[in-house]
């Protein structure tokens, strides 16, 4: 909801695409940088407590980016936000990935977390339409933030010992002086997994689309003659297919391999944003997002799974660090790359250019990575 909400509110106070792109990016700023200390924390102190702390410091910093009409203070409140809103969905990654029983449990576990993420993605959207359309830009502001407290509250019970990990039939004993030093460091090593590796070009292309879809595909619409109820509706829909998707997490992988579901809808979200500038018709716009979604929901139940299985149990909280620290610096990247080029190039002509680019990357990839598949474990369940 609050992606949305940026780039309307910018443009609400006059703001230039620089100004949308830079406080878009803003939100993963901070992330970018602590997304590996937050998980080491996560795997120190627990997972309830990251998230209990990061949603309340999301919606208050929520609260006061609008307190003041400026494009750049907002954009600093909304980095603050960012921050406590990727510490609390670090924290819920890393309760998931701890799950070793036997059987889909974890799969499934997987896929509630996903759900209940897109879930609020296909509420959000709609929501913030309908506010802005009946108030204003502020009233939705002030909802989000709302209900980003509301996450707080839902937190119940505790973590297991922090200077434990559940693992199957075992406790692996964390040194506590690892966990304080040396995060970066140990983060890093993971890279030298193949199935990590994959990991993160994985993220890179799908947050990459995701960042774009969340800014400049709203400014496409707006700049289209649509309203902010009909961009919701659109965004919810396409949220509303990926929680489908999550939602059959279970089955799925329990008949498919993890990382050809992982190309598959990589390579539907790439293919999609070729064909959004091609129409401004609702219907096509609705046909892309659904697509866009499915892809949105599968790839992101795949990469937690792999991550899951190819990170040592100690070690969980700093591999969700690790691919956080990843996806933010491409929504920060992402957005301002894009703010600048509109500036020269025409936006459906960049849209096209980002399709075929992220559709180039999945396949190279591919091809580059695939000796390294090769020699992967069974990532079938």
């Amino acid at each position: 909801m609050v992606m949305l909400l940026i780039p309307l509110w910018v443009l609400t106070m006059h703001g230039s695409s620089f100004a949308i792109g830079v406080d878009v990016a803003a939100v993963s700023i901070a992330p970018m940088i602590l997304g590996i200390p937050i998980g080491a924390a996560a795997d120190r102190l627990g997972s309830r407590n990251i998230v209990l702390i990061g949603a309340i410091a999301a919606a208050i910093a929520t609260m006061l980016s609008i307190s003041i009409n400026n494009v750049w203070l907002f954009g600093f409140w909304q980095m603050i936000a960012g921050l406590g809103r990727s510490a609390a969905w670090i924290g819920a990654q890393t309760a998931v990935t701890r799950e070793h029983e036997e059987g889909n449990r974890r799969a499934h576990r997987i896929g509630w977390l996903s759900l209940s993420a897109q879930a609020g993605n296909f509420g959000g959207p709609f929501l913030a339409g309908l506010l802005i359309s009946r108030t204003n830009v502020t009233t939705a502001f002030l909802v989000a933030a709302v209900s980003i407290a509301a996450v707080a509250f839902s937190v119940t019970g505790h973590d297991s010992s922090n200077t434990t990990v559940n693992s199957g039939a075992k406790s692996v004993a964390l040194n506590p002086s690892d966990l304080e030093t040396r995060h970066f460091g140990r983060a890093f090593k993971l890279l030298r997994l193949p199935t990590f590796r994959l990991i993160i070009v994985g993220s890179v292309v799908r947050l990459t689309l995701i960042a774009i879809r969340n800014s400049f595909y709203v400014v496409y619409l707006h700049r289209a003659g649509w309203d902010p109820l009909e961009i919701g509706i659109v965004l919810s829909l396409g949220s509303a297919a990926s929680a489908g998707a999550a939602a059959m997490t279970g089955v799925l992988h329990a008949r498919f391999d993890t990382l050809r579901l992982l190309n598959v809808s990589l390579l539907g979200m790439a293919v999609v944003f070729m064909a959004v500038p091609l129409s401004t018709w609702i219907l096509v716009q609705v046909v892309c997002m659904v697509i866009f979604g499915i892809g949105n929901g599968l790839s992101q139940t795949s990469l937690i799974s792999l991550i899951a299985k190819a990170t040592p149990p100690q070690d969980q909280g700093l591999a969700v660090g690790l691919r956080t620290s990843v996806n933010r610096a491409v929504q920060v990247s992402a957005p301002l790359v894009f703010g600048t080029l509109v500036t020269f190039i025409v936006l459906p002509t960049l849209l096209l250019a980002l399709g075929a680019a992220s559709l180039a990357s999945v396949l190279g990839a591919t091809w580059v990575l695939k000796n390294s598949i090769k020699t992967l474990p069974d990532t079938t369940q």
